[in-house]
């Protein structure tokens, strides 16, 4: 008999199918593969080549928070009160929404978790530099430094830059067009005020020529004012910049420290986190207090190279103080003079930094931040919430979320919100909330597949470019 298995393995094998088949068949599987998210493969949201780090639980926490900055971005335009206390408003019944309560409102708090972020990144540039530091490996520490600072502003910038390409391609094709079109005080359909987005232009020279002009305003890491609107393109990447910076500064101070004592070293950072608070510069501190934290965190493991067993105090101790930092980390930008659960804290920050603007806001998350770095780290107990496997993959696509969610909310998570809306109708909190959380719901999947490609297709290469650029540049003695 003809066994037909063994003459399809021939046919294959000597290329008696047209040439012109065999390829695209291949090129086919291989764009399915690529396209297929990572967590749907057969290991799940599970990395069999994942080496388990003292550390890892800092991209668990930097995971939870891109995500919560997604879904602020989404909503928050629908939900303006959130950034104002619960009974902080004017007293009229429109300040009692169950979101303004404290740790319930850090799901759509984006200023938070981005201070998070920082405290996290400062953390994470800081710990290679100080274990060389403190092992006195001072020619391998000028390595790193090198090495990290080299690569710096390639590694931030590219994979932005490539989501900034990719949100003006979108532009130039109409994508953005029902977003531009409800973006005005007569048409704009939700209660809170518009986030910022780009102006869309007719003719595709004058788009380029506006991102060309505000790519160079955004890209400046000395430019003191660079807010959201300054990149319309992507509000969510005024951070980028503010990263460089504060990454340089703080590695400055690791250089200028590195020879001094462990106790020197703390306190002199310290010092210069708290001049910088004061003197109005409320993201370096963050950086340096992760810095602070990465050597407390190296002190904790030369003391203790196997984590002792936590008891049962122990766990409600850290848990406790893990709840008082979330309760800080939950003042608003507006009312924590008159809200009952903040009024305290308004006191107190008044009399250290003053109450004008957002001096208490900043004071106190910042504290906040730093205070919730700092417990996780020392508690076995807290960082297994964050290295579950939804936590580590979160953390995995952190970035690539960050850069890419901004443009498909621009793009359609209005419209799933206005179409839920014409659906189901607006008039009752019930229905209301269908459009937001279900909208939310439905925005998941393709934010999370889109950011899982990015990731693959140019976040990671980018990260091998700047090695690969690193390694060629660099003098050979």
């Amino acid at each position: 008999m003809l066994d037909l298995d063994a003459t399809k393995e021939k046919v294959h094998d000597h290329g008696l199918l047209p040439s012109s088949l065999q390829p695209a068949s291949a090129s086919r599987k291989r764009l399915l593969h690529f396209l297929k998210p990572s967590f749907l493969g057969r290991n799940g949201l599970s990395d069999p080549n994942h080496v388990v780090r003292p550390t890892d639980f800092l991209d668990g926490m930097r995971g939870y928070a891109a995500f919560a900055v997604f879904f602020c971005h989404f909503a928050i335009p629908a939900h303006p009160k959130i950034h104002t206390a619960w009974g902080g408003g004017h007293g009229n019944g429109d300040d009692h929404w169950i979101g303004q309560l404290p740790i319930l409102r850090l799901v759509m708090s984006g200023q938070m978790c981005v201070f998070l972020f920082f405290v996290i990144s400062g953390f994470s540039i800081s710990l290679k530099p100080l274990k060389l530091a403190r092992r006195g490996q001072y020619a391998s520490l000028f390595d790193s430094l090198f090495s990290a600072t080299f690569r710096r502003a390639l590694r931030l910038y590219l994979p932005c830059v490539a989501a900034l390409l990719i949100t003006l391609f979108l532009i130039t094709f109409g994508a953005f067009n029902f977003a531009d079109s409800i973006r005005t005080p007569e048409t704009w359909p939700f209660p809170g005020d518009p986030i910022e987005g780009p102006h869309i232009y007719k003719k595709n020279w004058k788009q380029w020529r506006n991102f060309i002009k505000c790519l160079l305003a955004w890209v400046d890491p000395l430019n003191r004012l660079v807010l959201p609107e300054t990149m319309p393109y992507g509000v969510q990447l005024w951070t980028i910049p503010v990263e460089l910076k504060c990454s340089m500064i703080t590695w400055i101070a690791i250089l200028g420290t590195a020879k001094c004592t462990s106790k020197v070293r703390v306190w002199t950072i310290t010092g210069l986190a708290v001049y910088f608070h004061m003197q109005q510069h409320p993201e370096v501190p963050l950086f340096l207090a992760g810095t602070v934290l990465a050597e407390l965190h190296l002190i904790r493991q030369e003391k203790y190279p196997k984590k002792p067993k936590e008891t049962t105090l122990q766990k409600a101790r850290d848990f406790t103080v893990f709840i008082i930092g979330l309760w800080l980390a939950s003042y608003p930008r507006h009312g924590g003079r008159k809200s009952p659960f903040t009024a305290v804290l308004w006191v107190i920050a008044k009399h250290i930094v003053g109450d004008k603007g957002k001096l208490p806001l900043y004071f106190w998350t910042t504290i906040a931040a730093t205070l919730l770095v700092w417990i996780v780290d020392r508690s076995q107990f807290l960082q297994d919430m964050f290295t579950t496997p939804v936590g580590r993959y979160l953390g995995k696509v952190s970035f690539p979320l960050y850069c890419v969610h901004m443009f498909l909310v621009n793009w359609f998570g209005y419209r799933l919100i206005l179409f839920l809306w014409s659906t189901f109708g607006n008039d009752t909190i019930f229905t209301y909330e269908i459009g937001v959380i279900g909208g939310f719901f439905l925005m998941i999947p393709p934010c999370l597949w889109v950011g899982d490609i990015f990731m693959r297709a140019v976040d990671t290469p980018c990260v091998n470019l700047t090695r690969y650029i690193e390694q060629r540049c660099m003098a050979q003695f």
